[in-house]
């Protein structure tokens, strides 16, 4: 497994390091010593008369690391400025290393950023990184288009989560003909009512959000079921879509490490 401290090239809001004659560099002796998983804590309530607490929840933190990035030349004035602006930004932006590309990190720099060099514009930097949350992202991750057309029964469609933890999938549906489509799974029913013919429709099951691109028709009251009922745990999820319709599914894989 590819750890941060061991890749040599990362690219950060789209743009590789490389493009600035820059490698990313370990300074630590010895064996290398990285953050695992993100800082967790428990939150609990303590009982009069009851030596075990009461447990509330786990609270993960969002995952930091530090990052060591070497010029290969010597700097100028101008390299520092472009960097600065490549790198400083004030949103989070996504960062991968080139040996894991299907793992990133939406961070940006906090705290004390040093440039460490001879006086001969030689040296590197150093930072430190901040992530939006506890997990790692994958790219996103789309399905084909299932032409379910001639659908008279119910169609299975699986997907493997090969992530860390439970996720929620955005699905969207072209309608063909009009009527109801229903998605089935673990027994929970989702269904949308009375589509029209070629209507497209987006569900973002996370959020609670539903589309249609039929002009002034909102579509929330035509929902039976809980969009929650759609996450996918870890392994093989089994989606039974019932009805005539095209359907795909995109989701984002969520990591630990």
């Amino acid at each position: 497994m590819p750890t941060i401290k061991d890749s040599l090239y990362f690219t950060y809001d789209g743009v590789s390091c490389k493009n600035f004659g820059l490698v990313h560099i370990n300074t630590d002796n010895g064996m290398f010593e990285e953050q695992f998983v993100a800082s967790r804590d428990i939150v609990e309530t303590k009982v009069n008369g009851n030596d075990t607490p009461l447990l509330h929840r786990v609270e993960e933190s969002p995952l930091e690391f530090s990052m060591s990035i070497a010029f290969e030349r010597k700097f100028t004035d101008k390299d520092i400025d472009n960097i600065i602006m490549w790198l400083f930004k004030d949103t989070y932006r996504p960062l991968y290393f080139d040996d894991k590309p299907n793992k990133i990190y939406h961070c940006m720099p906090i705290g004390d950023a040093q440039i460490i060099h001879n006086g001969l514009k030689e040296g590197y930097i150093t930072i430190q990184m901040r992530c939006k949350s506890s997990r790692i992202e994958s790219p996103l991750q789309v399905t084909q288009t299932y032409d379910l057309s001639n659908n008279a029964g119910t169609f299975n469609i699986t997907i493997k989560n090969t992530g860390h933890t439970e996720i929620y999938p955005e699905i969207s549906i072209q309608k063909i003909g009009s009527g109801n489509i229903t998605i089935t799974k673990n027994g929970e029913i989702f269904e949308i009512r009375d589509l029209t013919n070629l209507e497209d429709i987006y569900v973002n099951c996370e959020k609670e959000i539903i589309e249609t691109d039929a002009v002034g028709v909102y579509r929330y009251d035509k929902v039976v079921g809980d969009y929650h009922d759609m996450m996918m745990s870890l392994g093989d999820n089994v989606f039974k879509v019932t009805g005539k319709c095209k359907i795909a599914f995109r989701y984002v894989l969520k990591y630990k490490f």
